[in-house]
């Protein structure tokens, strides 16, 4: 019975981390981990930049898109795309453009035809 409780304790333990996805962002020292759940966060050179609520990140050699939930929801996945706050990266200049509207960026994608890292969809 002991072994019983314990490899199921065991087993439990593990479970929980193995929906983790971490991923080394492959420019500027950006890290993204996606825990599940609201816990999906963004590092920049060891320092946290989104601390929750990372919902998607895509990128190409010149942009990087994040979408992030600001409502604290516990499904941040389900949260209507229109209602996420996104962020824009240029990857060339490393600048930022903050607060950027669903309408704005999906503009912006339309205009620079970055279909392959839309996160609107």
């Amino acid at each position: 019975m002991k072994k019983i409780l314990k490899l199921s304790a065991f087993l439990l333990m593990y479970s929980c981390n193995m929906s983790d996805n971490y991923e080394k962002l492959p420019f500027g020292g950006y890290e993204v981990d996606f825990e599940g759940g609201k816990q999906n966060r963004m590092i920049k050179n060891n320092k946290m930049i989104i601390d929750s609520g990372l919902v998607d990140c895509k990128y190409n050699n010149d942009y990087m898109f994040v979408s992030v939930d600001t409502t604290y929801s516990n499904y941040p996945n389900k949260v209507k795309k229109n209602n996420l706050k996104y962020f824009v990266q240029n990857l060339k200049t490393d600048t930022i453009i903050k607060k950027i509207s669903y309408t704005d960026l999906q503009k912006i994608i339309k205009e620079k035809s970055l279909h392959d890292i839309d996160i609107t969809k």
